[in-house]
């Protein structure tokens, strides 16, 4: 997690101990000792508006890393279609290179067992005249 997100979790849940503190001291008191209380009434306010301030900050910071999120992840499915198709360019381009016979093995007559031995007989009728 980021720093400034941990600062955010941190003060909201000191913010949140606070309000729970205060809300247990009230309930702590008699009904005749609530008037005392009236004297927090102000601090309350402030309380009360800095929880709201923080939970907006927090509203903001998530929703910025959201956004970033979202383009990135946007970026690298742009990246990932991309090289699926690179891929299957080079699948389909070993394959046509395999289907189709080179040209050079094209060219050559096959030779058969049978051609093999007459070119055999004619090489050696051809060293006997020379002599």
């Amino acid at each position: 997690m980021k720093n400034p997100r941990k600062f955010l979790f941190y003060s909201l849940l000191l913010y949140f101990a606070i309000v729970f503190l205060g809300a247990l001291y009230i309930d702590s008191r008699s009904a005749f000792e609530l008037i005392d209380t009236v004297k927090f009434i102000p601090a309350m306010k402030y309380v009360s508006f800095f929880g709201i301030l923080l939970f907006l900050i927090f509203y903001v910071v998530v929703t910025r890393d959201t956004r970033v999120m979202g383009k990135e992840i946007d970026k690298l499915k742009d990246e990932h279609t991309s090289l699926k198709a690179k891929l299957f360019d080079f699948q389909e381009e070993s394959r046509q290179i395999k289907d189709t016979p080179s040209s050079s093995e094209s060219s050559l007559p096959e030779k058969t067992g049978s051609d093999e031995s007459n070119a055999s007989a004619e090489s050696t009728e051809g060293e006997d005249d020379s002599i």
